[in-house]
Order: C-alpha cells, then structure tokens, then sequence
C-alpha cells in the first residue's frame, strides 16, 4: 500500500470511529429486510472525502467482491508468482458455481491474461473461483487470504465468505472500505487496473458486455466494477479522471440499474464541479450541489440466489450499443437539475480556460482471447 493510500486509510478510519465487527451475526437480517442505500465519494488525490451517506454501515458487495480477487491475482503478478500466460484449470467445484458462468468444463483451462477479463468484464464466477483455487489451493484458503488484505489495507469492517460474491450472509463490507479498495487498485496495480476498463472482451464466438453501462458513455471514466445480488441490491465502485483529478464513487443497495447508474453518475458529475468551482474560490459542498435522494426499500423478494452478474433475470432497462435503444426513464429532477447546471458549468470553466472537455469516445475497447 501506497504511503499516500496507507495515511487516507488512517485518516478515514479515525474519522468513522469504529472497530472490527466481523463476527457470526454480521449477516445484517439481509434475508429477511431488503438492502438499503449507501454512498461515498472520494477525491483519489487529496483524499478528501467528498460526500458519505451511512459510508459505515454493513452492506452484502455481490461481485464487488470480485475486485479484491483480483487485486489478490494482481498481486501475485507483480511478485512472480504468476505469470499472465499461466493456465488456469477449471474444477468441479469452480463449474458448479451459479451464473454468472463462462461455461468451461472440468479440466479446461484459460489464461490468467483472459480470466481476469472475463471476470471483470462478465463477472464470471466460475473463472474467479478457478482464479482462488490457483492461488489459494482452494476456494476457502484463498478466502482467508482475501480477509487478510482487507485488514492490511484497513478494510475494517470488510468478511469475504467466497471469491465471488454469491450470496453468503457473512459476506459483507461498506462503501468506505470498497473505496478504500477502489484507491488500492487503481495506486498499487496501474498496470493492471485497465482490465475494468474494457468494454467488451470477446471469448470464441461470443461478445461480452461490460455491466458497467457507464463506461464510454460518461466523460473521464475507466472502471471499476459492477455488481447484483437480492440481497446486495445493484452496487457499483466507479472512478473517473478529468485531467489531473480523478474521483471514486460507490454506491450501494440500489433497486435497479437505472437509479445505480444515475446515482453514480450525479455524484461523480456533482464532485467534478465542486472541484472546479472551488478553484475558482467558491466554497461548495457536493451535499450542497447535490440533494440527497431519498431512496425508497427495496422490495423484499424470495430468498432466490440470482448470482453476483449484475443481471437479474428481467430484462435491464439499459441497453448497450447495438442494442434496440430502451425507452425513455423518469429521473428525479433535482438529481438530473443537478446534473445539468455541473454540466453548464464545467463548459463554462472550460470555454474561459481555453479548453473543452471531450466527450466519451466511442471506440470499443474489445479484445478478443488469444
């Protein structure tokens, strides 16, 4: 951990005034209550915590817990003791998980270098508990070694259950500590922080589609990681750079992918505008730019494991390019009035600083497997 990342920890921690809580009954009654909104944002820079919403409270990630698999995977690579060419061999155990699945029988194998796209990009769970076992020697060895990071990196409040997410009621964390690992990734692997970034991966005959319905369509932003679970709601880390600032988000507990989405978006448009304004002496919260939502609870559904893929089985309101274009949503209109006076003013800073902000690009950032 970075010296820079090691004193935010710190600072955060101190700040939220709380100890180690991970024990039997952490399961936070997510079978019998629905999950509930939690937010936090931070500058990646200075550190500076620009908006929190029960940044604290217990929370099930679903595959935001495959973003500590691979800083895990990551890790190794650096050290030597894998190699991006490495096979990893496919187990029963590794088969048999739910979908999201990449579908590869016992015995078959893919490389490190396509594994993690695949588990970034589909959130396969079987290649992440392929990618455990290789490491781990088994799916709970490996466990042991995601929970020893998470309190090394000052993840408090952070028990991993699985290498996947799927639902497990000790499988838990809060939206501080995914921040916390969100600035890990992106300052102690940025050679491989990239892989959340792809759009699509294709793998045989088939295209696979980032869940992460943000990239390339907002300005600035490269990863990290969605996730979907009954119990977890839709979750999403995101981070974004603008020039020389980059902000992370994330948001948890969502009840679907178009109020995630929006969500993220708003507060990461609201944090760059503050940002912009304050140099221009203005003194400016994102609390203050943007109101806070008031989220209704989730439904409490049937306790029917849906995976950690990020998709449930209806169809998503959100399409991806190419796709038959979805119908219009309602947004909350002090969200979006938000969004739209950020908008105007960062072309307004733009326009008197001789620059303009570039728009997503639209390039695919396909890769096909080799």
């Amino acid at each position: 951990m970075t010296p820079p990342l090691r004193l935010f920890v710190r600072s955060i921690l101190r700040r939220a005034g709380i100890g180690m809580m991970i024990a039997c009954g952490l399961a936070i009654g997510a079978s019998a209550a629905a999950p509930r909104y939690a937010a936090f944002m931070v500058d990646a820079n200075s550190r500076e915590v620009l908006y929190a919403n029960a940044p604290d409270e217990l929370r099930h990630p679903a595959s935001l817990t495959k973003m500590m698999t691979l800083y895990l995977v990551f890790d190794a690579l650096e050290s030597g003791r894998l190699k991006i060419t490495d096979p990893v061999f496919v187990s029963a155990h590794a088969a048999a998980q739910k979908p999201s699945r990449l579908g590869l029988k016992v015995g078959q194998s893919i490389s490190i270098d396509n594994a993690i796209s695949v588990v970034a990009v589909k959130s396969a769970n079987d290649i992440a508990v392929a990618l455990a076992e290789k490491l781990g020697g088994s799916e709970p060895g490996f466990t042991a070694l995601m929970n020893a990071k998470a309190m090394q990196l000052g993840m408090r409040n952070t028990h991993y259950a699985n290498a996947s997410g799927l639902t497990d009621p000790t499988n838990v964390t809060t939206a501080r500590d995914l921040a916390i690992l969100s600035l890990a990734l992106i300052h102690d692997h940025p050679r491989f922080y990239r892989y959340f970034g792809e759009r699509d991966f294709v793998w045989q005959s088939s295209t696979l589609i980032n869940h992460n319905h943000l990239l390339g369509k907002m300005a600035g932003l490269d990863g990290i990681k969605t996730g979907y679970t009954v119990d977890s709601g839709f979750t999403l880390a995101a981070s974004a750079q603008r020039g020389n600032r980059r902000l992370i988000a994330v948001v948890l507990g969502e009840p679907s992918l178009v109020t995630r989405n929006r969500d993220a978006a708003s507060l990461l448009e609201a944090g760059f505008s503050v940002l912009d304004r304050r140099g221009l002496g203005q003194a400016v919260t994102v609390a203050s730019v943007l109101p806070q939502e008031n989220h209704s609870p989730l439904r409490i559904e049937p306790p029917v494991d849906q995976g950690a893929s990020d998709e449930p089985d209806t169809p998503a309101p959100i399409r991806h390019a190419g796709r038959r274009a979805a119908p219009p949503h309602r947004v909350h209109g002090r969200m979006e009035a938000a969004a739209a006076t950020s908008r105007r003013h960062e072309r307004h800073v733009a326009k008197s600083h001789g620059t303009a902000k570039k728009a997503p690009t639209s390039k695919s950032t396909r890769r096909h497997h080799h």
